[in-house]
This record gives C-alpha cells, structure tokens and sequence, in this order.
C-alpha cells in the first residue's frame, strides 16, 4: 500500500492536469463560439447567393483560351473571342467572392467540427481523472483518520511466521 506523501504527490499531479485540461475546454469553447458565430454571419450571405454556379464560368473560359491558343484566326474573330474571354472574366470577378465565402463557410464548417471533438474528448478525460482525484480523497482521507486514531497502515514485517503470532496446537 502507499503511504499519504505519494497519495498527495499523485493527487497534486492530477489536479495540475485538470486545471491544464479546464483551460483547454474554455479554450475549445470559446473558438467554437466563435466560429459558430461566423458561420451565422455566412448564412445570410450564402442563401442569397446559392444559384450562382462558380464552375460553368471557369470551364467557358478554359475553353475560349485554349480555342484563342490552338486555332488560326482572323484578327477580328480574335479580338471577338478576347472581348468574351473579358466578359467572363469580368463575371468571374463578380462571383469570385461568393464561391470564396463557401470555401470559408466549409473551414468554419471543420473547425466547428474539430472543436467540438476535442471537447467531448477533453471532457471525458477530465472526467476520468475527476473520477480518479475522488478515489485519491477518498484514500487519504482514510490515512488521516487513521493516523489521527494512532494505526499504523502498512507497517509490519514479512518475516514473521504463523508461529511467531500465536501457539500453534498439534494433532495427535
């Protein structure tokens, strides 16, 4: 059995990893508020803007600049496919923002879901070790009461016999 110095030296221990475990929490939550509180603020913005497709843009431009690259034109045609290319471009700007709002709506998205992973994490070892701490009380408060009483816990010799303890009869 330990004695209460190593008890108080394991409970100290445990309570210091608690505490550290306490300001990870608040930590975690405060982020998770925060970021809750931005994708709040996306929502709004993206429900207004959920028909604007970024992909269709982006593919008519590839194409005309690749039609611009590999194909012989007259100067005219060219300049019509240029002033296209810019239109798009002009239109890709345009949109350039919502479809960065939705990149940032899906990080926010994450670390939402990472926050809350390393909270239900954290609570469960702060609980494993609150558990822990109270089994630790509960043993030295059985030290104390016991060294207030004057027994002695664990303190015997493991050489002794059975006949040292008491006279042992024989049969016979």
């Amino acid at each position: 059995m330990t004695d209460e110095q190593e008890i108080k030296t394991k409970i100290d221990e445990l309570e210091k990893q608690k505490n550290n475990l306490i300001e990870q929490l608040k930590r975690a939550g405060a982020r998770l508020r925060y970021k809750k509180y931005e994708q709040k603020a996306l929502e709004p913005f993206l429900e207004e803007t959920k028909n604007i497709r970024f992909g269709p843009l982006k593919k008519q431009k590839q194409a005309i600049e690749f039609k611009i690259a590999t194909q012989a034109y007259t100067p005219k045609m060219e300049r019509e496919w240029i002033k296209q290319e810019k239109k798009i471009d002009e239109e890709l700007e345009k949109v350039k923002e919502v479809e960065k709002m939705r990149r940032k709506k899906m990080f926010v998205d994450q670390d939402i879901a990472l926050a809350e992973k390393e909270i239900v994490d954290n609570e469960a070892k702060l609980n494993s070790i609150r558990e822990e701490l109270r089994k630790l009380y509960e043993t030295r408060k059985v030290f104390q009461s016991m060294t207030k009483r004057g027994v002695k816990i664990g303190g015997f010799k493991e050489d002794i016999t059975l006949g040292d303890i008491g006279v042992i009869e024989m049969e016979g």
